[in-house]
């Protein structure tokens, strides 16, 4: 008998615009869903935000992308920081991050913040 598990369900929190801090999280989610299949979101919120907008994380988006992730950055954050024109030429999708968490917390995602 085979027993069938569904995918992990990992939501990314990057809060830091440490890039050693960072992106080994962003290289852990494309991993993630790369090799293991899991459920992967990941969401720039913070100061995480300006490491998102300065170039240095750019690699680790496109491949985010070739994984098929589709990474999120808080409006408000991109706002208040002045970033509007950096994130607007990445790949990042702009969200109310408030809202976006609690929906990770109703579908049961495990949070891990970097």
């Amino acid at each position: 008998m085979t027993t069938t598990t569904s995918p992990a369900r990992v939501a990314f929190l990057i809060l830091s615009e440490d890039p050693a801090r960072a992106l080994p999280g962003l290289v852990m989610a494309a991993r993630m869903k790369v090799n293991r299949g899991a459920d992967v979101r990941v969401l720039f919120f913070g100061p995480g935000v300006k490491l998102a907008a300065s170039g240095a994380a750019d690699e680790h988006l496109d491949a985010l992308r070739a994984a098929g992730i589709g990474a999120k950055a808080c409006s408000a954050n991109v706002e208040q920081y002045g970033l509007a024109a950096e994130v607007a030429t990445r790949p990042l999708e702009l969200l109310a991050a408030g809202a976006e968490v609690e929906e990770y917390a109703r579908q049961g995602y495990t949070v891990l913040s970097f």
